[in-house]
C-alpha cells in the first residue's frame, strides 16, 4: 500500500513579511528560523516563525493529515515524509515541539510518543536542534498563565505574530505558540531556548530596560 506523503492544503506565508528576515547587523541578535510542531499521528500542526531577539514574524503554517483508517504505522510513514518536505521547503534552523502529557489516556499518551518520536527522527536527520516544551510552558510564555485558555492563547498568538488569517485548526496555532515561545525563551538565555518562563509583555519590558542601560 502507499505510502505517499499527505496533501495539506496550502501554507499560508504572511504578506509584506521579509522571508528571512534581513541579516543581523553588529551588535544585534542574529535572525534565526524556528519550525514549531503541535505532532499528532492523525494530524500534526506545524508553524514556521523569523525571529530577531524578542521580534517573531509568521512565515508560514499547515497541518499535515493523516487517514486514521490507515494502520499507525503508515500514518507515521506519511507524517515523516510530509514534515520532510516542509522542512526542504521552509528550511528552519530550529525546533520546538510540544513535550507528551502522561494524563489518564494512556493509549493517546502512547500515540503521541510514537508522533514524537517519527518527528524527532526527520528533525535530526535535518541536523536541527530540538527543544522541547510542555503544554503549561507555552501558555506561561505566550499567555502570562500556565493556565491561561487556549482561545486566549490563540489570539495572542494572532496578534503577536501579526497572522492576517486565523490558522483553520488548533494544531497549527498551537505549533505557532510553540514557536513563538521557543523564541522568547531563546532571546534570554544567550540563544540556548533555555530562558525563563515570562510572558512576552515581561520580557519586553526586560529588553528595554537593557537597551537603556547600554545607551549610558
Amino acid at each position: 500500500m502507499s505510502t505517499r506523503p499527505p496533501h495539506p492544503a496550502p501554507p499560508l506565508r504572511v504578506p509584506g513579511v521579509p522571508w528571512p528576515l534581513a541579516p543581523s547587523t553588529q551588535g544585534r541578535t542574529p535572525a534565526v528560523r524556528v519550525l514549531g510542531i503541535d505532532p499528532g499521528t492523525r494530524l500534526l500542526g506545524w508553524g514556521v516563525v523569523d525571529s530577531q531577539g524578542t521580534q517573531a514574524r509568521a512565515v508560514a503554517h499547515g497541518v499535515l493529515r493523516m487517514p486514521a483508517s490507515l494502520p499507525i504505522e503508515q500514518r507515521l510513514a506519511r507524517l515523516a515524509s510530509g514534515l520532510r518536505e516542509v522542512v526542504q521547503q521552509w528550511k528552519p534552523q530550529e525546533a520546538a515541539l510540544e513535550e507528551v502529557f502522561f494524563g489518564h489516556d494512556t493509549r493517546a499518551a502512547v500515540r503521541l510518543g510514537e508522533a514524537r518520536g517519527a518527528v524527532m527522527l526527520v528533525l535530526a536527520e535535518a541536523g536541527l536542534p530540538v527543544t522541547g516544551y510542555a503544554n503549561n510552558v507555552v501558555k506561561k510564555a505566550v499567555g502570562g498563565a500556565g493556565r491561561a485558555s487556549k482561545g486566549r492563547v490563540q489570539a495572542l498568538v494572532w496578534r503577536m505574530l501579526a497572522v492576517p488569517d486565523a490558522p483553520a485548526t488548533a494544531d497549527a496555532s498551537d505549533a505557532l505558540a510553540l514557536a513563538l515561545c521557543h523564541v522568547h525563551r531563546r532571546a534570554f538565555a544567550g540563544g540556548s531556548g533555555q530562558g525563563p518562563d515570562l510572558a512576552p509583555r515581561v520580557l519586553e519590558a526586560i529588553a528595554r530596560a537593557r537597551a537603556a542601560r547600554r545607551r549610558k
